[in-house]
């Protein structure tokens, strides 16, 4: 008794293929390139961005660039991209925000305070 087994490709892909009998256009992969997936080189890119916002959120403009660089890194890892240096630069970033308005918030209401109760007038 034999029984024909299909290739494993046809049984992952049931459905017929609209290539069937034509001839491929598609050229051969250069030798020596790297070819990457479509949402790995979206992953690639979203890495770089990341990267690219979380070095510039240190210098410039830090509140705002620092999230998208967060942002950036969760997206390239959705597509499997390890993106930790655009996030650990972004989080860095917000941290460093963080403590210069704590810092200069406090340094405001005790500004506000020694000028209600008068300290520093130089009375006794």
């Amino acid at each position: 008794m034999s029984t024909s087994h299909s290739a494993p490709q046809d049984e992952q892909y049931p459905y017929p293929s609209t290539t069937e009998g034509k001839p491929s256009t598609a050229l051969p992969p250069y030798p020596g390139s790297v070819q990457l997936p479509g949402g790995r080189a979206a992953g690639e890119r979203f890495k770089n961005q990341s990267l690219l916002f979380g070095v510039l959120g240190l210098f410039v403009a830090g509140l705002v660039l620092a999230p998208f660089a967060i942002y950036y890194a969760r997206k390239a890892e959705e597509l499997e991209v390890p993106a930790t240096a655009g996030k650990v630069l972004g989080w860095v970033t917000v941290v460093i925000y963080a403590i210069y308005a704590a810092f200069f918030q406090t340094l405001v209401y005790f500004l506000i305070l020694a000028s209600l109760t008068g300290y520093g007038d130089g009375g006794l």
